[in-house]
């Protein structure tokens, strides 16, 4: 054999032997990154005690494509090329129940979730929540008093391969019983108490024009139960009157839960339960027009059937879930707040100097409500509520604080008589000039007509920084409300 040819026969003899010792140990490296056969590893980043989770995706899909797909996709794909940056996730242990949450990754097509007991060493694929923007997850049934932990990873499909990011800081939360919702004032307990609060001896003109007894507590400011979890931060905002019930919009102030509306006996002024709504919306607006309940939400109002009310009621439960709303209607402002009289929807923005509200002819209230616009009417600034009797009279509420003293507010429940009957070419309506304007203390919100009665509904007792704050829907007289 000549030379040249025998040095390619030892060439490709050392070749070979090279490429069978090298594919053991090629193998040997995948397996200890993901921890065996389906096992996760220990954890990196400084978490040693905390074991990083299987960057498969699901258990089914792993045992196939692991066998066939996996070496094709590693040598056609180079992970390193697409690595996502791990999230930040908060963890809200709740009854029988954890909520996660995160901040959504750029590049991201879904994410991975992991979990483990405190009992337990090693992460499990919880979850694959698919799409980007998807970035809460809540996990049910979980056993009561129990410490769970938990790791997040964005993903991202490239040629059909699914490749994971880095994980998360591992979280944890545990899962309690939750309080039911306080019916009780959260400041003052009895009417001894009231009448002796700076609110009550300061403000005569409210204090003159006030039944005590038709009044009563604004639920859920100690605590309220949202879906099975917990809130102590929940701001009262809008107060409506819808059949046999008073409503109340309130809204997570540290924006972590999703916003209610708590239900409240017309005839006995008790709490009965409260809706969940499907969004953490601010909702500064309530308005029933005798067959829908309508919600702010933000640049939009939203509807649902009175029946949710009746439902929610008639089910006995501490809180029911609305999954969604009938219908959505967009605007081309912040709906702040909003009242009903004679088939319009009136909706306002809140605004620091003198404001248009826009009124909306409902269409097809039994099947899908739609708006259509049809009037306006100037409105006062710093506008926070309205509301309307049978006769039309319209209440509408005023709160803002004041330039001149950071701790200080400005307070009124102005009435007026517009000229419906009568509205200029353009379709605007005039509110003509305030009949009765009344000192209010801080932070009036919504309002309501009941009968001879205006409803004044206040947010104040949720600021520790309000000197007069009031935690009652304070019942006046109409007769009385004037200075």
């Amino acid at each position: 054999m000549k030379k040249k040819t025998w040095m390619k026969y030892i060439a490709g003899c050392l070749t070979l032997v090279l490429f069978v010792t090298m594919v053991p140990m090629q193998a040997a490296a995948n397996t200890e990154k993901q921890g065996g056969t389906g096992t996760p590893g220990a954890a990196s980043g400084g978490a040693a005690s905390i074991a990083t989770p299987t960057p498969t995706a699901t258990a089914s899909a792993t045992s196939t494509a692991t066998a066939s797909a996996t070496p094709t996709a590693t040598a056609t794909v180079n992970p390193t090329l697409y690595e996502l940056d791990a999230p930040t996730v908060t963890a809200r242990g709740g009854s029988n129940r954890v909520m996660l949450s995160w901040n959504k990754v750029t590049g991201a097509s879904g994410y991975y979730i992991y979990s483990r007991k405190s009992s337990e060493s090693v992460y499990q694929q919880t979850a694959v929540v698919k799409g980007a923007d998807t970035v809460r997850y809540l996990i049910k049934s979980l056993p009561q008093n129990t410490t769970y932990y938990y790791r997040v990873a964005a993903y991202c499909e490239v040629s059909g391969t699914q490749i994971e990011g880095k994980l998360s800081t591992a979280v944890s939360a545990k899962t309690a019983a939750v309080s039911v919702t306080s019916k009780g004032a959260k400041k003052y307990s009895t009417k001894a108490a009231f009448t002796k609060s700076p609110a009550y001896k300061t403000y005569k003109k409210m204090r003159s024009a006030m039944n005590y007894n038709k009044s009563f507590a604004i639920p859920g400011m100690k605590t309220t139960n949202v879906a099975g979890f917990s809130c102590t931060t929940m701001v009262p905002q809008g107060l409506c009157l819808a059949g046999s019930y008073f409503l109340i919009t309130a809204y997570d102030y540290k924006n972590e839960l999703n916003s209610v509306v708590y239900v409240v006996s017309r005839s006995s002024k008790s709490y009965i339960t409260t809706i969940v709504l499907p969004s953490k919306a601010k909702v500064g607006g309530i308005a029933y027009d005798g067959t829908n309940v309508w919600i702010s939400k933000g640049k939009a109002v939203a509807s649902f059937p009175y029946s949710v009310v009746t439902n929610a009621v008639n089910a006995g439960t501490s809180y029911t879930e609305l999954a969604a709303y009938k219908s959505v209607s967009t605007l081309d402002s912040t709906a702040s707040f909003m009242g009903y009289y004679n088939n319009v929807l009136w909706i306002g923005t809140f605004r620091q100097a003198t404001s248009t509200m826009k009124g909306y002819q409902i269409n097809n209230k039994a099947t899908l409500p739609s708006l259509s616009p049809a009037y306006t009417m100037d409105v006062p600034s710093k506008t926070q509520g309205i509301t309307f009797d049978s006769a039309g009279t319209m209440i509408l509420t005023r709160s803002y604080r004041t330039k001149k003293a950071k701790s200080g507010y400005i307070s009124q429940l102005r009435t007026y008589k517009p000229s419906f009957t009568s509205p200029k070419s353009n379709g605007k309506i005039l509110k003509n000039t305030a009949m009765k304007v009344t000192t209010m203390p801080p932070m009036v919100k919504g309002a309501a007509v009941y009968g001879t009665y205006t409803y004044a509904l206040f947010s104040s007792s949720y600021y520790k920084s309000c000197k007069y704050p009031v935690d009652r829907v304070i019942a006046m007289k109409e007769s009385k409300l004037v200075e």
